[in-house]
């Protein structure tokens, strides 16, 4: 397993803010676009907390459509982990036992038998049990939690009802249960979810931290170390040229898409100017390639999924229109370009920023009308253009 705590890239300083603001009393909200990151973060907060005096308990609830679907997750996560002493598991059992009679033996988990029971009084006994931990301070990292949201709004005004409620669970138990600290992440956007159930007020006992990209320094780091530990194809050596060259073509220092590009570079490396670019020019056509649609085609996915049906189809129009420019577009010529007398100058800016937030596009400086809306990533603007993704609503 690769040791992160000497590496450029390794969200060090990063890790460190966030504890020192969970050591201060703070719970912390952590969003931003997929790929960025957030997960990493979250990983190297697990593997560094018992120098920072904690126990981290990373719990991906993406996969979740209800609330005793994320209980059962924490239980999972809470059992299996390698940090986790006899002590606490013992001490959340008995807390367990409390709110159910045991039946005998029984197959499964140990917590199999309790699940009957409602998921708000397990949520809360287990809590009990980590505050009351002498041994260390617990954080609960909520990894795509606005993805779990938005299945529970998607069902109607009862799942948002859903929603609102498990959300407003979280301020009763952080009242509770103020030694229990805890982060929540995701790649869609919360704002809109919490103001259409009513839980902004739970968002803003949140302390916001923003995750920027790798700085230039870092980003050329990380792609030399992939080479020499042997994990880009063909290839043990990326050239400072070539990292450099890399980075301006993805356009954007999320390392993933650093990774996916350089997968593709031919097996020669090279310094020289022509022949570093003829390498990337190689390595983008093999990206764009059909064979390759995992890469961009999640993007796309997500209109399908975290959009609305109105939504979708301004999204899609929106992105057809930029991506077929490259030096993107002004907001009055985007709006001339869709050509909908439905869509007003407002209703379009709004859903401009929608799109920002959700890592599509960028426009800098912000706010200014003279600034294009442009792809944050040079090779899914190409890849756009190339397959002109549409919505099927």
């Amino acid at each position: 397993m690769t040791d992160y705590s000497n590496k450029t890239y390794g969200r060090n300083a990063e890790v460190a803010v966030i504890f020192a603001m969970l050591k201060a009393g703070k719970d912390v909200s952590q969003h931003g676009p997929r790929r960025l990151g957030k997960s990493f973060v979250l990983d190297r907060m697990v593997e560094q907390a018992g120098a920072h005096g904690f126990i981290c308990l990373k719990v991906e609830i993406a996969g979740c459509t209800e609330p005793k679907m994320v209980f059962r997750r924490l239980c999972e996560e809470i059992t299996n982990h390698r940090s986790v002493g006899k002590s606490a598991i013992s001490s959340i059992r008995q807390r367990l036992a409390q709110v159910a009679s045991p039946r005998g033996e029984q197959a499964g988990p140990w917590y199999q038998s309790l699940l009957g029971v409602d998921w708000e009084t397990y949520l809360e006994r287990l809590l009990g049990a980590l505050q009351d931990d002498p041994t260390q301070q617990w954080a609960i990292l909520i990894d795509e939690l606005p993805i779990f949201l938005k299945s529970l709004h998607d069902k109607g005004g009862d799942g948002i009802k859903q929603a609102r409620d498990f959300m407003n669970l979280f301020t009763r138990l952080r009242a509770s249960k103020p030694r229990v600290r805890w982060l929540i992440t995701g790649s869609i956007g919360i704002t809109p979810l919490a103001q259409a159930g009513q839980y902004m007020g739970v968002l803003a006992k949140f302390q916001n931290f923003e995750l920027e990209p790798l700085a230039e320094d870092q980003a050329v780091d990380y792609l030399r170390d992939l080479a020499q530990s042997g994990l880009i194809q063909r290839r043990t050596e990326i050239t400072e040229q070539e990292a450099q060259a890399i980075i301006k073509t993805v356009g954007w220092r999320a390392a993933y898409y650093l990774e996916a590009l350089a997968q593709h570079l031919p097996a020669r490396p090279e310094t020289e100017p022509e022949k570093v670019q003829a390498n990337i020019d190689a390595a983008l056509a093999e990206m764009l390639k059909h064979n390759n649609k995992s890469t961009f085609g999640t993007w796309e996915e997500h209109l399908i999924k975290h959009h609305s049906d109105q939504q979708r189809r301004l999204s899609f129009a929106v992105l057809k229109e930029i991506a077929a420019s490259e030096t993107g577009l002004i907001l009055d010529n985007l709006l001339g370009a869709l050509g909908d007398p439905r869509i007003n100058r407002e209703d379009l800016r709004q859903h401009l920023l929608l799109l920002i937030s959700d890592g599509f596009l960028y426009q800098e400086p912000m706010h200014e009308d003279s600034a294009p809306y442009r792809f944050r990533l040079t090779p899914l603007r190409h890849w756009w253009a190339l397959y002109r993704p549409q919505s099927a609503v």
